[in-house]
């Protein structure tokens, strides 16, 4: 059993300690499983990759119904529509 003065070491330590208010970073979007077939890229409008901070790397593909898509970035099809999607955006911008 712990002694009183050991106790009361803790107690002062634990209240004197600085309280961190501020929470850890977690990302606000991650994937937690891919899709199964490749999409055709005429429905596609946009894509982007999780932050590095999630358990599973992903592209997600956004199409232009609006749904977003978790792909897997090692696939072959997938490096392709995010380079033709990415070619898109540079032509478009000034």
């Amino acid at each position: 059993m712990l002694s009183m003065r050991i106790v009361l070491v803790l107690m002062l330590l634990l209240t004197l300690s600085p309280h961190c208010t501020a929470a850890p970073y977690t990302p606000t979007e991650c994937c937690f499983r891919y899709i199964k077939h490749t999409l055709r890229s005429a429905n596609l409008k946009d894509c982007y990759e999780t932050p590095k901070e999630c358990f599973f790397p992903a592209v997600v593909f956004e199409t232009k119904n609006g749904n977003k898509l978790c792909a897997d970035p090692n696939l072959p099809w997938v490096v392709k529509a995010a380079e033709k999607l990415q070619k898109q955006k540079s032509a478009c911008a000034p």
